[in-house]
């Protein structure tokens, strides 16, 4: 057999690398530490840096093949657009979560590597190209900003899980009922803003409350004040989701008459809080309250 030429080596691992890469991002083989926003967000922060190596890889496969390099950057942009829409749109057939906004960062990433190489071979001045390709990578790293802002606001109002006057309110909460900030209900002085819930017909009408302060050893109940609209009785459970617990949650249910209601739920001896992290809470009624309408107006952890 004869040896493989060095030139046709490198094609060969170029395209094997370039396959390797395609495979990873649609099957997303990569699987990262941590929980949470902002390790939720990583693998959308990585779509840029990761379609710059796909990006360079095809400029790299098409430099011999194109007689001008404004050719290859042409054609490199096309088959980038290409890939993008195609890796999304197969992710989709195959149960995975195709989004827009993955094009997006792919497309930055692609224009951050385009730049780079046209500056290198003389297309483009070099003092234009690498700033403008920085600016783009760095942009890139956006999908991780917000979930740090979004932490750092939840850590500042600390014990409360929500504050009702913040801009915050629907990234700290979640629901598949009808939500929306309102002023409390006239016979309910309790002061500032709270959240009407309209119980969706569903098994578990309510509302959650993702990625919460996970270290619980301060405190030792977590309260809640509702108001319950109507003339009859409502039945609100709070469900404390686990990690690192014997248990994957726990909970209890409160039988809430018309009107105001204060959810107490003591912690002692529900889970380890020395090893165990919360990861949600969540507020919930039954199917057969659907139609109905409770107001949250607090809930914060006490010590």
């Amino acid at each position: 057999m004869y040896p493989t030429r060095p030139g046709r080596l490198h094609l060969m691992l170029a395209v094997g690398l370039l396959i390797v890469l395609l495979i990873a991002q649609q099957q997303e083989l990569i699987k990262l530490p941590g929980w949470g926003r902002f390790w939720s967000a990583v693998p959308d922060a990585l779509h840029g840096a990761w379609f710059a190596c796909v990006t360079w890889l095809i400029l790299s496969l098409l430099k011999g093949w194109a007689a001008q390099q404004n050719n290859i950057v042409a054609t490199t942009a096309l088959i980038g657009v290409s890939i993008a829409i195609g890796t999304e749109l197969t992710q989709k057939l195959t149960g995975g979560d195709a989004e827009i906004s993955d094009v997006f960062c792919d497309m930055v990433g692609m224009s951050a590597a385009l730049l780079v190489w046209s500056a290198r071979e003389n297309v483009i001045r070099f003092r234009t190209g690498i700033p403008l390709a920085t600016v783009l990578m760095i942009g890139s790293l956006w999908p991780v900003m917000m979930p740090i802002l979004i932490d750092r606001y939840r850590d500042s109002i600390a014990p409360q899980l929500v504050r009702f006057d913040s801009r915050y309110v629907f990234d700290l909460v979640r629901s598949g009922s009808e939500v929306a900030v309102v002023d409390p209900p006239a016979e309910w002085p309790i002061g500032g803003r709270t959240l009407k819930v309209t119980l969706a017909d569903e098994k578990w009408p309510g509302v959650w409350f993702p990625n919460p302060i996970s270290d619980w050893r301060a405190f030792s109940e977590l309260d809640a004040d509702v108001f319950v609209d109507g003339t009859r009785p409502m039945p609100i459970t709070i469900s404390i989701r686990l990690r690192g617990a014997k248990v994957d949650h726990v909970h209890r249910e409160f039988q809430c008459a018309p009107g105001p209601c204060r959810l107490q739920y003591r912690l002692d001896g529900l889970f380890d809080r020395d090893v165990a992290r919360v990861t949600m809470v969540v507020l919930h009624s039954l199917r057969s309250q659907a139609g109905r309408t409770f107001y949250l107006g607090r809930i914060a952890l006490r010590e």
